[in-house]
């Protein structure tokens, strides 16, 4: 994960920052926190695999000078997921969050997946996190606009 060093600080602070997550050398995913907002969001390029999505969500939850925001947004209008990824794929990912879920509890993750393949596979990455009874509501969308005002409906 590169981020500048003032983004060592707590994000807490009340300031932004984006950051690029170490996906072994593929496409990136970079990735913008805004406290004020309390979102993440996650912008994809090119194509990308289950250990990719894993590798972009570890430093989020691992790294203790970063805060988990309650919101967090996938943009996939700029990439796709590997077309070869399996249902246990899927469920790996859903599995991990289900063990860092109460960091984020009450909170919404947004999904854009213009293109059938990339809204399918999140589709069922929604189906795991309700399985797993996960306390993070999952919603995919075919726009951004739709996702932003599903993000900022309050409950």
């Amino acid at each position: 994960m590169l981020v500048s060093s003032d983004a060592e600080k707590k994000n807490q602070n009340n300031f932004s920052f984006i950051g690029l997550a170490d996906t072994g050398g593929q496409m990136p995913v970079t990735y913008k926190i805004d406290p004020s907002k309390n979102l993440t969001s996650f912008v994809v390029y090119g194509e990308i695999s289950a250990e990719d999505i894993l590798s972009a969500i570890r430093p989020i939850y691992e790294n203790p000078d970063l805060l988990p925001t309650l919101n967090v947004l996938w943009d996939y209008r700029e990439g796709v997921p590997d077309p070869l990824i399996r249902d246990e794929d899927i469920e790996k990912i859903a599995s991990y969050l289900s063990n860092h879920a109460t960091k984020r509890a009450g909170g919404k993750t947004a999904i854009v997946a213009r293109a059938d393949l990339e809204f399918d596979i999140s589709k069922k990455y929604e189906f795991f996190t309700r399985l797993k009874g996960l306390s993070i509501t999952v919603e995919v969308f075919r726009s951004l606009g739709e996702a932003m005002l599903w993000l900022d409906e309050r409950d």
